[in-house]
Formats: structure tokens, sequence, C-alpha cells
């Protein structure tokens, strides 16, 4: 399918993947002029049975993506492994993969490479990802963001086939790679996350949101019409947008 306008292809050798990954960039106007201009980064992480192009289709950022500013929006393909590095899958090293790709993105363009300038978000799996990732790692991103996220995953032991093959069937490995059980590591994160009425993952938001209320954390969270589907995130990825852009102009006040 055509890109958009902004977006290129870019396909690259992971070296903890051990195989040629893709992904898609978004590059504001002004980069190509700006050659000494460094930009901030947000990277949206795809749902379960989604890739690269599915986005495109199904959420159509480039509708929303001028909401973002002058800031570079990076779609990294995640496959099925749930941003994760599975301690039964030794080849499934998804959350190593995902830093790496950070690391490529700051070498290959100009970003800021901080905390502060770099942001992360995604839906349901990919919610799942943005938090994981974002307690696993809280000194990579100064933000995190969640729609339809599965931020409590210990709910859904043990039937969740692919997390079974993921996480194997201990409910202890399961509880260890629960975003709940990490909310402590987020005192520093700006957070906002969102779910739908009629979701099956709406009780995990609530969960995550009392252990962040708990920690004295604070975070934004709302809860509207809908339910867990690829509509809701298309109608509400425009907001997590100008959340990471609030966060980014920020930053830029602060430097």
């Amino acid at each position: 399918m055509a890109l958009p306008s902004g977006f290129a292809e870019v396909h690259w050798h992971s070296q903890v993947l051990q195989r040629r990954m893709a992904f898609l960039i978004y590059l504001p106007p002004g980069y190509p002029e700006w050659t000494a201009r460094q930009y901030p980064a947000l990277y949206l992480l795809h749902g379960s049975g989604h890739d690269i192009q599915s986005i495109l289709r199904d959420v159509q950022p480039e509708a929303h993506v001028s909401l973002l500013g002058e800031a570079l929006l990076v779609i990294p393909n995640g496959d099925q492994a749930w941003w994760l590095d599975s301690p039964m899958l030794p080849d499934s090293s998804y959350n190593r993969y995902l830093l790496e790709l950070v690391e490529f993105v700051d070498r290959r363009y100009r970003t800021i490479a901080d905390r502060v300038n770099r942001g992360i978000c995604g839906f349901s799996m990919g919610g799942y990802g943005a938090m994981w990732t974002a307690t696993q790692h809280p000194n990579a991103f100064g933000a995190a963001s969640s729609l339809l996220g599965t931020l409590d995953i210990v709910q859904m032991y043990p039937l969740y086939y692919r997390l079974g093959q993921l996480l194997g069937q201990d409910l202890a490995t399961w509880q260890q790679y629960n975003p709940t059980q990490w909310v402590a590591r987020l005192s520093q994160t700006a957070l906002q996350f969102c779910t739908a009425e009629n979701a099956f993952d709406r009780a995990q938001n609530e969960i995550f949101a009392a252990a962040l209320h708990s920690a004295g954390i604070p975070f934004e969270y709302a809860v509207y019409p809908g339910q867990h589907d690829v509509g809701f995130v298309r109608e509400h990825i425009g907001a997590h947008f100008r959340f990471h852009r609030r966060i980014f102009d920020q930053g830029t006040e602060g430097q």
C-alpha cells in the first residue's frame, strides 16, 4: 500500500532477533530542511493481530500526526510476541529488540536522545508493551500511554493461549511480567491510559489505576464508551498524541 505523506518504511537487521525487521517512521515537514535540528520521538506499539501496515490501514495515525507537533513517530513491527523477552522461547526477545531499535533510530535520525524527549504508546498488546517497557526501563522513556492495554495480565491467567506460550504456566512468572506489579518504577514517568466501557481489559485498567493511586503516582485515566476494537483506538489516538506533545513541550521548556 502507498505510504502517507511523511512516512517511510525502513528495513534493518536486528542483532537481538538475528533477522531483518521493518518499521515505519514519520518525519515532520521541516525535518529535511533543518539539518541541525533535533527532534523528540514517540514509539507506537501495535496490538495482537496487527502489524505496521494494518496500523496505517485501521488506526490511520496520519490523520492525527500533526498533533504531535515537531516530533518523529516510530511504528515498530512486533509480530505476536507481546513486546517482552520470553523466558520460554529464547528467540523471542522483543523487549531487548525494542530497545535496540531505539538505539538504531537515535543513531540514524536527529533525535533528542534522552528520556524527556522520548515517549512510548500502544494499544491492546501494545498498551501492555508500552507500560511493561516503561516499568522495566524507566530511564528510557519519560512518558508512557496505553489504549485498551492489558495492564494486569494475571487476570488472563492461565487461559490466554499466546501468553501461555511466552510465559509458561507458572503464575509467579505471569506476576513477574505484570506491569501492575512494577508501578513503583513509574514515579518519574508521565502516564496516560484509557479503556472502553465494554472492553474486556477494563478491569485490568482499574486495577492498574488503583495500584498507581496507592503508590501516590500521578496519572491520567479515562473510560470512554465503546469496546475493545480498533475503532476505539482510531477515535482516541489523537488524544494520546496530544498528551505526548505536551510532555515533549515541557521538556523543551526545561532545556
